[in-house]
């Protein structure tokens, strides 16, 4: 346990560094994906605590020779990139299993496994495999720089105050001045929900206060569980941050990241509005405690950031591949040519679909993976149809994350129903109800 919390350390110093761009200062020349090889082996050796060790070593060694592999267009130079591209992404989705469950893992295996069944461009199933290890359009590219980048300061940051008290500060304040529970729940969820960049981690910390508030002024187990959950999911939607996937659709439509704000920001604010103003009433009275603030623990902080980047880094190295495999098959061109027909030139029906399909891409992923996964397979199709890139990729994203709270998956409703000790299947389904306006938001945006 010690070393393992040594290994948490030492990923946030060199994600710390690596964001700080210090070896361009100090003048060591590294290219983005020899870093990305090193922090994706020390997630890695985190997740697979037995072999921590040797993880390490092979992450440097492999960082270090990099430059070496970059040129795979010889025979035996092509071998010597499988020898560490297959155990490498053995690990990811061991890893992956480990740390971001079945679901995401689920479709990661389904991706990789793609070009045996469809391969558009015909390239060699070993060629694919190389792809997905070293080039900087897969694994070792935008999606980890992101993660590793703006996600991981904005993580780091999160921590840090959480640490210092202030949280506890801003839920006293909330239960002074606002008396309705399932409103405090609506309020601290979502502001939360924003930060975490998941939807069940904000039901299972801020959940574990507001729906037993809930339930002491007379709302039911079920009730109690859906606005919990809701509000949760909306957040991942409300901005500056929106679960990370602010940063990722300002990367991915090549815009300035508060463009996204700019555009996210009315939405999110109609739709806690709405919930704010349909929210049953209920005086609440509690004689909540917070913590005194103080100046956070800068070793107990860095271990909680290396916690929670590790799950993150080995995330974005599984969508990664996903993104290589789609660039290599051409899967995504088909995926939009079937929507399309389809739609049979209903803009409408073309919409319903997609939402339909962006629900079940979401798997109750988190936010900053479901975004990606819709964005790259569901999203062009609305940008062929003539509809605006950046409200295209809003729908998408509504939709992914949607899932939160939709049968059959709905893992945030299922998390806030173990708290609430109410049935998973009627919470989820008056999760959808209390979220009605989130069902109908993207397509009044959309179109007008």
């Amino acid at each position: 346990m010690k070393n393992l919390n040594l290994i948490r350390v030492f990923l946030t110093c060199i994600l710390l560094l690596g964001a700080a761009d210090v070896e361009s200062h100090i003048g060591l020349a590294l290219y983005d994906e020899q870093k990305n090889i090193i922090f994706i082996w020390t997630a890695l050796a985190i997740a697979f605590p037995k072999f921590s060790i040797p993880f390490l070593l092979g992450g440097f060694g492999l960082s270090y020779f990099f430059p070496y592999f970059a040129d795979v267009y010889v025979d035996n130079q092509k071998i010597m990139v499988l020898s560490f591209a297959i155990p490498l992404l053995l690990f990811v989705i061991i890893g992956s299993f480990k740390t971001n469950g079945k679901a995401f893992t689920g479709l990661l295996i389904t991706f990789l496994l793609l070009p045996f069944v469809y391969n558009g461009t015909g390239q060699d199933y070993k060629d694919i495999i190389v792809h997905l290890a070293i080039d900087s359009t897969a694994m070792l590219g935008m999606i980890l720089n992101i993660i590793t980048g703006m996600v991981f300061l904005f993580v780091a940051l999160g921590i840090i105050v959480l640490n210092t008290g202030l949280v506890d500060l801003i839920i006293k304040y909330v239960l002074k001045y606002v008396k309705s529970p399932g409103r405090i729940a609506i309020l601290s969820s979502s502001i939360f929900g924003s930060v975490s960049g998941s939807a069940l981690a904000n039901v299972m910390s801020t959940g574990q206060v507001t729906i037993p508030l809930m339930k002491s002024v007379g709302y039911s187990p079920r009730l109690a569980a859906a606005y919990e959950s809701v509000a949760s999911t909306g957040g991942q939607l409300l901005p500056p941050i929106m679960g990370a996937a602010a940063f990722i659709m300002a990367e991915l439509l090549n815009i300035g990241y508060w463009d996204v704000v700019y555009y996210a920001s009315l939405p999110a604010i109609a739709f806690y509005l709405l919930l704010l103003i349909k929210c049953p009433k209920g005086e609440v009275k509690t004689n909540y405690e917070p913590r005194k603030l103080q100046f956070p623990d800068a070793k107990v902080c860095a271990e909680k950031i290396g916690e929670a980047m590790h799950g993150m880094i080995i995330l974005g190295a599984g969508i990664g591949c996903m993104i290589g495999v789609l660039d290599q098959t051409g899967l995504v061109y088909l995926i939009t040519d079937i929507l399309l027909t389809l739609s049979d030139n209903s803009t409408t029906l073309l919409l319903i679909v997609t939402a339909l399909l962006s629900i079940i891409l979401g798997l109750g992923m988190p936010t900053g993976a479901a975004y990606v996964v819709v964005a790259l397979i569901t999203a062009p199709a609305l940008i062929d149809a003539g509809f605006t890139d950046i409200w295209a990729h809003m729908f998408v994203l509504y939709f992914a994350t949607l899932s939160m709270i939709s049968p059959p998956v709905a893992i945030a409703s299922y998390g806030a129903a173990k708290i609430a000790d109410s049935n998973p299947i009627t919470t989820s389904l008056t999760s959808m109800y209390v979220a009605w306006p989130l069902y109908v938001i993207p397509f009044i945006f959309i179109w007008f």
